[in-house]
């Protein structure tokens, strides 16, 4: 991880203790606070309630109490100091008052199950807070059979099989059809087609000649190829991607709770109210009674920290996340829309983001009016039985257009360059300009200068025309890129594709600002580079060719689809097929930061009016232990019926 990476703000300490440390606590403080409320209907000893909460305390809330004092150690106040103050000053006031050790003048007659339903409501929330910062590390199972574990090394004439790991630089290594790269390096001798998807995310198969760079990894297509080793394995660049998922942690700027950061003012004025309300008993009642209206002190530290408070962040995320499933979007890091919404620069790969990532037959160009069916007929006929992007995209075609493709009798499929097919005697060949001239057919017809791929055909050695495919732009993209820029942000289209595609979408998506030839490991360094000037980046992709680039961000998202196997590790899964998503997030961040002021708010107001209302009571007469309860009770369902608006974004 790069210094640009590191948090420089403290983490509360709850944060860092394992989510399991606090389940087990919550189901040992459920079955305590049953016992209690058993005991109290059946009007047990104070003695036995009390060592049931002091249980509690000590062997449930420990935990908060610990994290508490490390928090407060470091000049923080945080929730788990909340919780703590909250939970000590209601075992003290019911504890004196059971006991009467003290003539407490309180207005309820005792907070232990006030207490221990606030210490499980807390251990609760706790531990799904600590499970989303889990869900930030990253768990990798069998990436290994991603990475090639032998190579053939060329010793004289001979090969003798080695380790990958084992090769040095300048060693020559044979790889045959089928076989992945052991390592970095370039073509000495051969010819032949890759599949650099899991690096460039190029879908389609790369032609490779002599001297061409080749990357361990990636997948040998079609012939032997003689490579000479530039880089081991180790320093590789699916190395460096591999390293960054077994070892990398997704650290956002945004993981500390916003309960912490509520709880941080909702504490001094917990003091302040209280303190006030004694100073005012103490004024018109007089000092010398200072020691009984210590219970109204305690009552109202007590009472003052919201049951609620810890789910008015909890529930508005829980149903944001719902509501975000009604439209396509899989949020699995909330955190991460307050830095989509804050970011200054959006990075937005190509294939498969910006564009669907499937081919489409964009034209359809004869040699003359009369070949056009001929052309036709043959190219959907040689690619019936090939199964690859250009076979989809002519299969996807031949039936739109209701073409018929006729019986092959043999086929023949050389990845990256073409097909050959034998149908009704006639010898089909559909590929590459370059593999049509090696195969002696003259193309006499001028091939547009398009960006789009092309596939060249012709029959018993007739040249036919060809056909253009393209990648198509997803639908609101000039929208998307609208809506951004109108909020201040800075878009960049990066892709490992060639210069002639990358600007041919940007132009068409509105985008100014393109890299093309963009290997994962720089789309990282771009990302990291720009993080490292204090900017604040998204990363937006779709693939495992972008995972660096998406675990360096501040957030990242990926289009899902087939090839999506990474989803895990990022923090918004677009399940969309058009742009919309980008406006959508802004608009649940949008409601979600005004729906959880309203729960804190409504918490602690109802918090207040619930407390203000016993303590005048207490003039007329103690009220039972169940008001507190029913009162915090009602105040989380309040915030839970506030939450569920975040069901339905516009």
């Amino acid at each position: 991880m790069t210094p640009a990476t590191v948090p420089n703000y403290y983490v509360p300490a709850a944060l860092k203790v394992p989510s399991r440390a606090f389940t087990y606590r919550f189901f040992l403080s459920v079955c305590l606070l049953i016992l209690v409320l058993c005991s109290l209907i059946l009007q047990h000893s104070a003695m036995g309630i009390f060592i049931l909460a002091l249980m509690d305390l000590f062997f449930c809330a420990d935990i908060l109490l610990r994290c508490g004092i490390k928090d407060v150690f470091h000049g923080k106040l945080t929730l788990s100091v909340l919780i703590s103050v909250s939970a000590l000053s209601g075992l003290l006031y019911s504890a004196l008052n059971s006991f009467h050790l003290v003539l407490l003048r309180g207005p309820v007659t005792d907070l232990y199950v006030y207490t221990m339903l606030l210490i499980t409501l807390a251990l609760w929330v706790e531990r799904r807070l600590s499970r989303e910062k889990e869900k930030t590390h990253i768990f990798i199972k069998k990436l290994d059979d991603f990475l090639p574990k032998s190579a053939r090394l060329c010793v004289g004439r001979q090969f003798r099989k080695v380790f990958a790991t084992e090769l040095h630089k300048g060693d020559i290594v044979l790889v045959k059809p089928g076989e992945r790269l052991p390592a970095d390096g370039i073509i000495r001798k051969g010819k032949t087609s890759i599949d650099e998807q899991l690096i460039t995310g190029n879908m389609m198969p790369t032609a490779k000649r002599l001297d061409n760079r080749v990357y361990a990894g990636t997948l040998n297509k079609s012939d032997n190829i003689y490579v000479e080793v530039t880089e081991t394995l180790p320093g590789s660049a699916i190395m460096s991607i591999m390293g960054a998922i077994k070892t990398g942690e997704i650290h956002r700027a945004g993981v500390r709770s916003l309960l912490d950061v509520y709880a941080a003012w909702v504490l001094p004025a917990i003091f302040g109210g209280a303190l006030i309300i004694y100073v005012a008993f103490l004024i018109r009642h007089g000092l010398s009674i200072w020691a009984s209206y210590l219970g109204v002190l305690l009552f109202v530290l007590a009472l003052f920290c919201p049951a609620a408070l810890s789910f008015s962040i909890i529930f508005p995320a829980f149903f944001a996340r719902r509501g975000a499933k009604r439209l396509k979007l899989n949020i699995q890091n909330w955190h991460a829309l307050e830095k989509i919404t804050q970011a200054q620069t959006f990075f937005f790969d190509k294939t498969g983001t910006l564009t669907y990532g499937e081919l489409r037959v964009s034209g359809v160009y004869p040699v003359s009016e009369t070949a056009r069916k001929p052309l036709l007929d043959a190219v959907c006929t040689a690619e019936q039985l090939v199964d690859g992007p250009f076979a989809d995209a002519v299969n996807m075609y031949a039936k739109e257009h209701k073409i018929k493709p006729k019986k092959v009798l043999a086929f023949d499929v050389l990845p990256g360059l073409g097909v050959q097919a034998v149908s009704n005697k006639n010898q089909i060949l559909a590929g590459s300009i370059p593999w049509l001239a090696e195969q002696g057919i003259f193309i006499s017809q001028q091939i547009t200068q398009q960006c789009e791929a092309v596939i060249c055909v012709a029959v018993n050695g007739t040249y036919l025309g060809y056909l253009t495919l393209a990648d198509e732009l997803r639908p609101g993209a000039q929208e998307m890129v609208e809506f951004l820029k109108s909020h201040g942000k800075e878009i960049i289209l990066v892709s490992g594709d060639n210069e002639s595609s990358v600007s041919a979408i940007a132009k068409e998506a509105g985008i100014e600002t393109y890299n093309f030839f963009v290997l994962p490991k720089t789309k990282a360094e771009i990302v990291t580079n720009l993080r490292g000037l204090g900017q604040k980046v998204v990363m937006v992709g779709d693939g495992f060719n972008d995972i660096i680039a998406l675990l360096q961000a501040d957030a990242g998202m990926v289009f899902s689809s087939g090839k999506n196997v990474y989803n895990n590790w990022v923090d918004i899964i677009i399940k969309r097929r058009d742009l919309q998503a980008v406006r959508y997030l802004f608009a649940i961040h949008t409601k979600l930061r005004r729906l959880i002021r309203q729960n804190v708010v409504l918490s602690v107001l109802l918090n207040m009016i619930l407390a203000g209302w016993l303590v005048w009571q207490s003039s007329s007469g103690v009220a039972q232990w169940h008001w507190p309860v029913v009162g915090a009770l009602a105040a989380v369902l309040v915030v839970w019926l506030n939450s569920t608006r975040m069901l339905y974004i516009k």
